[in-house]
């Protein structure tokens, strides 16, 4: 019996830490944004002009090298499963990019600078919704889905 009790607890704790949810790197109030496309700049589209993508990000304020571009970024949506949505204010700070609110991955940025719709961007044109460009970032589980 004792030995059956011995064998069964550690397997119970197993199981339940493989059943956790994944922990993310952001702060529950980071706010977290859905935009029609995420682009990471480690992998970027062919023909991506990072000098100009760093004159814009520079001009904008942001400190760091870009790292992470959210096009059409217009839909607040929820950190993880204990948050509500926290409004990305101020067009500036930390911030989770996301294609959806339930796709598997997402990308946290430590800085952000955005940009809202319908103004022009030297070299890019108007931009559609809001545009954010991202530094510090990292690629994560989402943690409402793990």
């Amino acid at each position: 019996m004792k030995k059956a009790l011995f064998i069964a607890a550690p397997l119970a704790l197993t199981a339940s830490l493989a059943l956790a949810p994944a922990a993310s790197a952001a702060p529950a109030k980071t706010p977290a944004l859905a935009c029609h496309q995420v682009i990471d700049l480690k992998t970027p589209p062919a023909g991506t002009n990072f000098e100009l993508l760093d004159q814009v990000a520079k001009s904008l304020g942001l400190a760091g090298a870009p790292a992470v571009v959210g096009v059409a970024c217009n839909d607040s949506i929820r950190t993880d499963a204990d948050s509500g949505k926290n409004e990305y204010l101020g067009e500036r700070g930390p911030v989770i990019l996301r294609t959806k609110e339930f796709d598997r991955h997402q990308q946290y940025c430590t800085d952000s600078v955005g940009v809202t719709g319908h103004r022009a961007i030297p070299g890019l044109g108007q931009v559609p919704g809001r545009m954010v460009i991202g530094s510090g970032c990292n690629s994560e589980p989402n943690p409402l889905i793990f």
